[in-house]
Parts: C-alpha cells; structure tokens; sequence
C-alpha cells in the first residue's frame, strides 16, 4: 500500500513539473532586444517619413514630442519635409 502511494505522488509530482515547464516555455515572441525598430527618415531631416504620407502621421508624431519633450533634448532637424495636410478632415486634439 504505502509503494502504490509512494509511486502516485512521484507520478503526480513529475506530471505537475511537466505541466509547469510547459507552460512556461516556447511560442513567445518577446526579444530581450527592447530596441524599438528603426524608423525611417525624411531625407536632411529627424522627422518619420510618416509625416509626409498622412495627417494621422503627423498628429502621433507631434504627439510623441510633446511626451518627451524636456530641457535637454536636442532640437528637430526639419530640413526639407513636408508636412501632410487634409482640409477635408475632422479636427483632432494632439
């Protein structure tokens, strides 16, 4: 009796440590890596090329300015790009 008990926990534990391991592993696609990807620039500029493809563009770009702007950070490039405008849209808050 105290064999048939001893060998069910032994099988319990170990289907518990397989089902732990499992279900901690494979099938993520997190990176260690936490650099966001690189984003392509105006050309003479620091602004996104998607300034100059849509509206939507510049408001989340102007949006992410106004987050991080501080004392220290360095002024914007703005060279030769063109802004995208709409006259036809909505107005949005930024």
């Amino acid at each position: 009796m105290q064999t048939q008990w001893m060998k069910r926990k032994l099988w319990l534990s170990s289907l518990a440590a397989v089902a732990l391991l499992t279900a901690c592993g494979g099938g993520s696609s997190y990176s260690s890596n936490n650099e966001p990807p690189p984003v392509s620039l105006v050309a003479g500029s620091n602004l996104p090329t998607t300034v100059e493809q849509s509206v939507m563009g510049v408001i989340d770009f102007a949006k992410t300015q106004i987050t991080a702007t501080s004392e220290t950070t360095d002024p914007l490039l703005l060279g030769d790009a063109k802004l995208a405008v709409d006259d036809g849209a909505e107005p949005s808050d930024v």
